[in-house]
């Protein structure tokens, strides 16, 4: 048998760390599972997925194959807390922790400051590069949430609001009385937005809110947008752009309608949430999804909403996975924020949003007024990126202010 040639050894790799065999069984499936993903031989138990390069992609084809070799779910999120084999496989082995729900994990434990919670974007799960990382004081708690489904362990959630409170129980689950942080990236931000405003209806108060470049998805939210333009505004081009949305809403309905009819034979609009309840619909969904997906590039230009490695992650993803964010899709379809948030909201922005900010009728500006805005990148991509400490270095900065009323 040839031997791969994409592969290399162990020992032609500047690492940090000393070779160490495995001992247990688990280790021994691990290196496995890793020296076939990064094709390395001689692999260690001490090796770090971030000094092999790893990123989100190979973070998810870990996952993957972890959770098909062990019979248990295993979170995207814990390699960046628990980055060796060895600290995976007694994550694996071990029977204590706290019972936490499976959407939230912890990325950074320890320390007695007020811990963050970080919402992923419209992905549905979050995973920071080491270097966002770096940016927290190591005594600074961070969890972060993967949107409910996403490992098949519960069935995902219909509404931004449902989402919110599930992951508000988490937070209650990990520090009950508080104080808390609340981050949220990109679309994830309306997340982050309901939790802050379900917080302060119940007497409860966040400290920092934080919004990372907060993203108007198309449907209920832009219609708003352009209704509240139309009817105060006597600029006919106001009048134009609402009406084009109607009209636009509308014909994708009928085109999606006629799409799917003809691929399932049932005349059902995609995005009804009756929908996915019918298995050749469903099927045909995700597969469309995976497909849509796929196509998409990183167009800056055009400020499509894309991520890094978007396609390669989702080629990877379970099905579940890819459930999972087609119903948090469907979800931000729906959206609406209905009620504004007078507490102070620290938002940190490309040079595109902030420049969308001068419109008032704009949803960040009806229903933050009390906003600090903090320009970080061009583009939006830039601004929301976890493979670098840009953003995660603003952040800790905001944490460790005092804040401002």
């Amino acid at each position: 048998m040839n031997a791969n040639p994409s592969r290399v050894s162990r020992v032609s790799l500047e690492l940090y760390s000393d070779y160490v065999a495995p001992t247990t069984t688990t280790e021994e499936k691990l290196i496995a599972i890793w020296s076939k993903i990064f094709e390395v031989d001689g692999l260690g138990i001490d090796d770090d997925f971030f000094d092999l390069g790893g990123d989100s992609v190979i973070a998810t084809r870990l996952t993957s194959e972890i959770t098909k070799t062990f019979g248990a779910k295993f979170m995207v999120g814990t390699i960046v807390e628990r980055p060796t084999i060895r600290q995976i496989a007694e994550t694996i082995d071990s029977t204590s922790g706290p019972d936490l729900p499976s959407h939230v994990f912890a990325l950074q434990t320890g320390g007695d400051r007020t811990p963050l919670f970080l919402v992923h974007g419209a992905a549905g799960f979050f995973f920071p590069h080491a270097e966002y990382m770096r940016a927290f004081h190591d005594d600074q708690p961070v969890y972060a949430f993967q949107v409910p489904g996403y490992d098949g362990q519960v069935q995902p959630l219909d509404t931004i609001s449902e989402i919110a409170d599930a992951y508000l129980e988490a937070v209650y689950a990990i520090s009950p009385e508080g104080p808390w942080h609340l981050a949220g990236m990109c679309s994830g931000a309306w997340i982050t937005y309901e939790m802050a405003r379900k917080m302060i209806a119940g007497g409860k108060k966040p400290e920092r809110i934080i919004l990372i470049d907060p993203f108007i998805e198309e449907g209920k939210m832009r219609e708003q947008y352009e209704l509240s333009r139309r009817d105060n505004t006597k600029s006919p081009f106001a009048h134009f752009a609402y009406w084009n949305t109607r009209l636009k809403s509308w014909r994708h309905e009928v085109r999606d309608r006629i799409r799917c009819w003809r691929a399932t034979g049932h005349w059902i609009e995609p995005m009804d949430e009756r929908a996915m309840a019918i298995p050749e619909v469903r099927k045909w969904v995700l597969e469309q999804r995976l497909r849509f997906v796929g196509k998409q590039t990183l167009d800056v230009d055009n400020l499509q909403e894309t991520f890094e490695n978007e396609s390669l992650i989702n080629s990877y993803r379970s099905d579940s996975g890819v459930y999972a964010s087609e119903k948090l899709r469907r979800a931000f379809f729906k959206y609406q924020p209905d009620m504004p948030i007078t507490n102070r909201i620290d938002i940190i922005a490309s040079e595109f949003l902030n420049q969308k900010l001068s419109n008032p009728h704009n949803p960040i500006c009806k229903f933050m007024p009390n906003r600090n805005v903090i320009v970080a990148g061009k583009y939006h991509t830039d601004t929301v990126s976890t493979n670098t400490s840009a953003n995660s270095e603003i952040i800790q900065h905001l944490l460790d202010e005092p804040i401002e009323p």
